[in-house]
């Protein structure tokens, strides 16, 4: 069995593969759990058998490694379908997959056009320190960040320049409150997204993607190579970057 043979069997039968991998059981039990009918469990069963995937045993079908590994595999691609529309305009070296997988997406909807902040402020209500870079800032998001430093929080940004220039013009006074409570940085490079990732035990990061001004989805993890990609890309945008003077 080839690649695209496997993806199409998986396709079809993922979800009766899921159900063994989460507990092996004997085949009338699969047609319980399942919405499938009898016959489309029995010759998934079947398939999933023949492909390696599963085995039979004394106590019904139990999932071979193969079929763990190769389950792991496409419903990471799966969980990357169902993001890819905020990634289709980013380079392809523009984040690392690593990064995205076992990654959580918070989009914001006509429901709550806020979700997404919401996820950021709790990320960093319980951080102890975080670094990032930010390609804007919304002068209204100031006083809840500046309330977040008070608490505690250790901050290193870096910003665009141009960003910086529009913050010092319209609202000196509230990026000189930030500028005593967090270490500000500008950048005369291209900041195509947000990104932010905290220390801690799990380390977390965030992904912020835009299309404008207008905030299209926030991407989590925390994951140790997300983690990692995090710190190395404020690393790199934070060497040529110069301290902020307000």
């Amino acid at each position: 069995m080839d690649g695209s043979d496997l993806t199409e069997l998986l396709g079809l039968r993922h979800e009766i593969l899921r159900a063994i991998v989460d507990k092996p059981r004997p085949r009338h039990e699969l047609v319980d759990a399942l919405s499938d009918s009898k016959s489309t469990v029995y010759k998934g069963l079947t398939q999933l058998a023949e492909a390696g995937l599963i085995e039979r045993t004394d106590g019904g079908f139990t999932p071979t490694l193969f079929g763990v590994a190769a389950l792991s595999r496409f419903e990471s691609l799966a969980d990357t379908a169902g993001y890819g529309d905020l990634l289709v305009d980013l380079p392809g070296d523009a984040v690392d997959p690593a990064a995205l997988v076992g990654a959580t997406v918070v989009r914001p909807d006509d429901s709550d056009a806020e979700r997404h902040l919401e996820a950021v402020w709790d990320l960093l209500a319980g951080a102890d320190r975080v670094r990032g870079i930010a390609p804007v800032v919304s002068p209204g998001y100031v006083d809840r960040f500046r309330a977040i430093l008070d608490a505690g929080l250790d901050a290193e940004l870096v910003l665009p320049a141009g960003v910086v220039e529009t913050l010092r013009r319209d609202h000196g006074d509230a990026l000189a409150d930030v500028a005593e409570r967090a270490a500000l940085y500008e950048t005369a490079d291209p900041v195509p997204y947000g990104v932010i990732v905290t220390d801690g035990s799990p380390a977390r990061m965030a992904i912020e993607l835009r299309e404008g001004a207008l905030i299209t989805g926030l991407i989590t993890n925390e994951t140790p190579a997300a983690a990692a990609w995090a710190r190395e890309t404020v690393d790199r945008y934070r060497e040529g970057a110069t301290p902020v003077e307000v």
